[in-house]
């Protein structure tokens, strides 16, 4: 009888002892796909910020268009490129503070803190560029030449501004979105 009890306890160490390495093992899994989780969103959105950056290069192309089909004024043009080309930079610059981050590597409180930076920061361009939109639409309002084809201009720059945030309001709010994740899987 002593034998099996014996025995009995041996058993219940080694199954013991196998599940303190599979609790070990599930931890340090764990830890990897939460490392994972935040590095894939840090790079996603990274990657869509970018890919906006781009398109604020094409707003120095269309600026003769200002001048040249709608005869507005030179530097209502120039605005509306420089507006791009700040766009443009800001998104790139923004992205490689982004992908600069090692988040995982980071003490938890030092990574969270930065984590909110960059959808801070990025909130912060959102409104910017919102304001600038609001700025610059009422100013062409104000400037624009009266013709017999304003109505129909304005109309169409009306469409483009509709056009223009439906498009871009829904990939705002997913990158928000991205942002608020990877703050939350830090924590």
């Amino acid at each position: 009888m002593t034998d099996n009890l014996d025995e009995l306890k041996q058993k219940w160490q080694e199954l013991s002892a196998r599940v303190d390495v599979l609790e070990d093992i599930n931890h340090k899994l764990t830890q990897r796909l939460a490392c994972g989780k935040v590095t894939n969103l840090q790079q996603q959105l990274a990657g869509r910020i970018q890919r906006w950056g781009y398109i604020g290069f094409l707003l120095p192309l269309l600026a003769p268009g200002l001048v040249y089909m709608l005869n507005l004024p030179v530097w209502y043009a120039l605005l509306y490129a420089a507006f791009g080309l700040i766009a443009a930079v800001n998104s790139f610059m923004f992205t490689r503070y982004i992908r600069s981050q090692s988040l995982v590597e980071m003490p938890v409180a030092e990574a969270i803190k930065r984590a909110v930076y960059i959808k801070t920061r990025q909130q912060r361009t959102y409104i910017a560029g919102f304001l600038f939109l609001l700025v610059f639409f009422v100013t062409g309002i104000i400037v624009f030449p009266s013709n017999q084809q304003t109505l129909e201009i304005f109309i169409g720059a009306l469409v483009g501004l509709v056009a223009g945030l439906l498009i871009g309001i829904p990939r705002m709010i997913t990158n928000i979105r991205i942002a608020r994740r990877m703050v939350d899987s830090l924590k």
